[in-house]
């Protein structure tokens, strides 16, 4: 069976979200050949772009808030608030850190256990239709298509692709098309690991 994953997998995985047991079950099931992960190779880059604007938002937010803090800092009875700031500060930095490895390590891990799709220029004019047909953003269509076009050039006789992306990914016009190839789509990790097990047993 295929099992189609994108960014908010890796991100689920590397930043130990809620589901992320249920990735790292996927993962090891794939390493074990129990089933095939395929992942959009844009989806292994997008976690990089969004986890350093979110450092780069961070930032910004920290150094107003020193300029802030440091005029609080000048009045008696605010000394202490400076010293308070500087600990966060740090455990912001850490965290960055933290996230810019662990996306790292979750996209090597799926390197070793996924197969990915090539980014193409036939993928990448279908999203552009993809794009208008479903009103999806530019980064979605082009996960769409790549999930697409794997489907139509291997014709797996079973498949599911997991995306907690509902608001866009959550379209009764794509779970059609998705269906017409044989494959069911989970709005969450969870059941959709239920409904592979179900059919591994």
């Amino acid at each position: 069976m295929n099992v189609y994953v994108e960014s908010n997998f890796v991100r689920e995985h590397a930043l130990e979200q809620e589901e992320c047991d249920t990735c790292a079950e996927l993962i090891r099931l794939a390493s074990a050949n129990r089933l095939k992960l395929v992942i959009p190779a844009f989806s292994l880059a997008e976690p990089h772009y969004a986890i350093f604007g979110k450092a780069k938002t961070r930032s910004r937010l920290g150094e107003d808030l020193r300029a802030q803090l440091g005029e609080l800092g000048r009045s008696k009875s605010y000394r202490d608030i400076p010293a308070a700031f500087d600990a966060l500060a740090a455990a912001l930095i850490e965290r960055a850190q933290f996230e810019r490895e662990s996306v790292r390590r979750a996209v090597m891990d799926l390197l070793l256990a996924a197969e990915v799709i090539p980014l193409d220029d036939g993928i990448l004019r279908e999203a552009a239709a993809i794009e208008v047909d479903y009103d999806l953003s530019s980064q979605d269509a082009i996960v769409l298509a790549s999930v697409l076009a794997h489907l139509e050039s291997t014709a797996p006789p079973e498949s599911c692709f997991l995306n907690r992306n509902t608001k866009d990914f959550d379209d009764p016009d794509i779970r059609a098309r998705l269906e017409a190839l044989l494959c069911k789509f989970f709005s969450k990790f969870a059941p959709g690991l239920a409904f592979i097990v179900a059919r591994l047993q």
